[in-house]
């Protein structure tokens, strides 16, 4: 006879809640009630509504003698709660759940046979040397050694002594310094000397966009190379590493029946088992890991396996790259991040070029420092440990670079246009940023249908290309654009979104740009004339900024309406102080002009602005107080339901809704259960809907497309081969041969072109509704 309740974690968690002595530790009980994801509750029953079981004496007597055997295994029970914070309490959720899936992979552990105590012990050591655990201790050097390649010198400079002064112990550095001074070096040594001192073990590199993680994972993994010491596996788990791990994953559900009301399927706990072992969540539990912020914001917020991301994290030196001042709901749940690896018992590296004194003083805070003192230095290297004031901060000396001539005004398309071909048809690199990906396209085909396209090189990035084109297209322009880019040849133009404006090096002779907040314009800034190049086919460094023109009103909307779509990515009230702020200036010196651009943006208003403009900064802070609230809401683990643990769920603010798109050539079915899949560059790869396979899963990785969801028919096919392989959610759609997308039977106004990405026709007058449809927000 079966016992009545299938949901065993439920089960775990009320047998050891019912024990008399839990009402001095019961709360502990909770970690295990949550490891297949969703916490249960701070207090649950079993026979209480759903919840019913048959059998229970001898269940209740299996169970105790269990309980046992794990005792004498592994100690007593807790004698006292966690601490009010919990930091322990999820800690203990993580390890549990980790252990879990790993005890389920039947290559390490057969569900048959089991093994002696002291066999199973060497058994876990053998496994966790297996998945590149433990190891990586590194080793003291010096900054050349760490960063030096073929006997180059790699000498430091004062950013980079200021920060390594203030790694003598753990706690939380904040580093205000210019684009492109080194930062990320700086924080790579200051990590070394904590985790060489035996303070930390291991690092999360936590960048804004794929595209930046995804680069800077090789710089990162010569740093490894070059201070390891213990010999261990070197397995940094960027983004798409999980595509090249080889060792092999044969998980099998740890129960098996399963009734609605449960909630956790066994196969769901299967899946999620192996997204965390072959996925970019890798990047988390491996000892080194660069990824998103998006991956390490998901440890504060309510989606499933929250508690995981806390327990990978913990004890690592966490690298914050790009932290601005722009995103208030971000910028809210990162805050809410410093606090929670505080507690548990991180360092917290905070990098930024473009911090407010404001936001500087928020970031401590969360760790429970106190700026004591606010210096308008720039650059800054402040901080501190948690529960102390900060001594005082270190302004390291840094020159001003050859002044940016600057033409902020209303310039049009056609000028902006035969400008860029002008330059690079005379040699040089130019770069017009687009803050959306629709005008990207629009700007690229404007070049090309010029006839320029083939006397110069011309290209597009943005972010609604297939995996594998977008990596090509990424690979080539960063090469080209990169420190050692060629001294002579033809010129180039490319047009990008977002994507390269922030921790992307390459370097450019000429920029345009959309108007965006002070703090993006800056780091766009920063990819003109970021290196000595010997050879440049132009005397100075130029920088324009594309201003709205801009009618006399006092209607919020018809305003809003003027500055086009860059209203939808980033804050009217915001885009007009920047304009204001920068619209009178000539000339940019930097460092000596970020602070005061950046203060003068956010600086509260003034009694002489338009009473429209003070209508918008009202419906901003309106906005903003809303966000904060939603980001804070998010960030209650124990009380909300658990969302679906994928990327960006919850960590962004919410903007218009994507899907994942697997764009192929053709499909056949073929023999017991497979399909037979055509890429768009001809591969092939025979796709099981039985048996999960790695070559599977990284064939159709390599060609989704994250696309609006808007240009996804509602009734797109999700077969179950893709759900067994694919992203959650995931559909598939053909291209056809004049691009155009079909999903089952059903051809879309989707297409899709290699130059261009992923697009819809647009209607020259489109309704209100199509309008909003049509959205397009920030793109990474």
């Amino acid at each position: 006879m079966a016992l009545s309740v299938t949901d065993h974690a439920f089960v775990s968690q009320a047998f050891l809640q019912r024990l008399p002595s839990a009402t001095t530790w019961g709360l502990w009980a909770v970690a295990v009630g949550a490891h297949h994801g969703r916490p249960k509750g701070k207090t649950v029953r079993l026979n209480n509504g759903n919840h019913l079981e048959a059998m229970t004496t001898w269940a209740e007597a299996h169970r105790l003698q269990l309980l046992a055997d794990l005792q004498s295994a592994f100690g007593p029970l807790p004698a006292t709660q966690p601490n009010s914070n919990l930091a322990a309490l999820w800690l203990l959720a993580g390890l549990i759940t980790v252990a879990d899936w790993i005890g389920s992979n039947e290559t390490w552990f057969s569900p048959s046979e089991g093994l002696p105590l002291e066999a199973a012990r060497s058994q876990a050591l053998e496994t966790l040397r297996d998945i590149g655990w433990p190891g990586g201790k590194l080793r003291q050097t010096s900054f050349a050694a760490a960063f030096g390649t073929g006997g180059t010198a790699f000498k430091p400079n004062k950013v980079q002594e200021a920060v390594v002064s203030a790694s003598l112990q753990p706690g939380v550095i904040v580093v205000e310094g210019p684009m492109g001074c080194g930062k990320t070096e700086a924080a790579l040594f200051a990590a070394q000397q904590l985790i060489a001192a035996g303070h930390q073990q291991g690092i999360y590199f936590a960048l804004p966009t794929q595209v930046t993680s995804n680069r800077i994972h090789r710089r990162i993994e010569r740093f490894l190379r070059n201070t390891l010491a213990d010999g261990a596996p070197l397995r940094l788990a960027h983004g798409n590493a999980w595509l090249e791990a080889d060792f092999i994953q044969n998980l099998k559900p740890s129960f098996s029946r399963w009734e609605e009301k449960d909630q956790d399927h066994p196969d769901d706990h299967v899946r999620e088992a192996r997204s965390w072992f072959a996925s970019a969540k890798q990047a988390l539990l491996a000892p080194y890991g660069v990824g998103t912020i998006d991956q390490a914001l998901q440890a504060v917020v309510a989606v499933k396996h929250f508690f995981v991301r806390r327990f990978a994290l913990a004890g690592k030196v966490v690298i914050l790259d790009e932290i601005h001042s722009y995103d208030i709901y971000t910028g809210t749940l990162i805050t809410a991040l410093i606090r929670e690896l505080v507690n548990l018992r991180c360092t917290v590296i905070i990098l930024s070029a473009t911090l407010t004194a404001e936001r500087r003083r928020e970031l401590l805070s969360a760790a429970g420092i106190e700026e004591t003192a606010t210096p308008s230095d720039y650059p800054l290297i402040t901080s501190g440990t948690p529960g102390n004031s900060a001594p005082p901060a270190v302004a390291p000396e840094w020159p001003d670079r050859q002044p940016i001539a600057l033409r902020p005004a209303v310039i049009p398309e056609v000028e902006v246009v035969e400008e860029l071909v002008r330059r690079a048809e005379a040699g040089q690199h130019v770069l017009w940023i687009r803050n959306t990906v629709i005008e990207a396209q629009d700007s690229f085909r404007a070049v090309a249908e010029a006839g320029r396209e083939y006397t110069v090189r011309v290209g597009l990035l943005h972010s609604r290309f297939p995996f594998h084109r977008r990596a090509e297209l990424e690979d080539d322009w960063l090469e080209l654009l990169g420190k050692n880019r060629p001294a002579n040849g033809p010129g180039s133009i490319l047009i990008a979104t977002q994507v390269v404006e922030q921790s992307v090096d390459i370097d450019l002779d000429f920029i345009v740009s959309d108007l965006a907040p002070t703090d993006m314009l800056l780091q766009r800034v920063g990819r003109l004339w970021r290196h000595e190049q010997p050879h440049r086919q132009t005397t100075a460094p130029e920088f324009w900024v594309r201003l709205p023109d801009l009618p006399a009103t006092d209607d919020t909307r018809a305003l809003t309406k003027a500055l086009g779509r860059s209203a939808r990515v980033y804050a009217p009230y915001v885009l007009l102080r920047t304009m204001e702020v920068w619209r009178a200036k000539t000339e940019l010196r930097l460092p000596a002009d970020i602070r005061p651009l950046l203060e003068a943006t956010y600086a509260e208003p003034t009694a002489n602005e338009p009473e429209v403009w003070r209508e918008l900064h009202t419906q901003l802070e309106t906005a903003k107080r809303q966000l904060a609230a939603n980001a804070e809401a998010a960030t209650r683990v124990l009380g909300n339901p658990m969302l679906d643990d994928k990327e960006e769920i919850l960590t962004r603010r919410k903007g218009a809704p994507t899907k994942s798109v697997v764009l192929l050539r053709s499909l056949t079915t073929g023999a017991h259960g497979t399909v037979l899949a055509v890429a768009l560059d001809g591969t092939r790869a025979e796709i099981s809907e039985h048996e999960w396979r790695r070559a599977s899963a990284k064939f159709l990785h390599q060609w989704t497309v994250r696309a609006p969801r808007w240009m996804v028919p509602a009734n797109a096919p999700r077969p179950l081969w893709l759900a067994f392989h694919g992203p959650s959610g995931a559909t598939v759609a053909a291209v056809c041969d004049d691009g155009r997308c079909a999903f089952g039977e059903e051809v879309s106004a989707m297409t899709y072109d290699p130059r261009l990405g992923i697009f819809t026709e647009r209607p020259t007058k489109m309704t209100p509704q199509q309008w909003k449809d049509d959205d397009d927000e920030f793109d990474s």
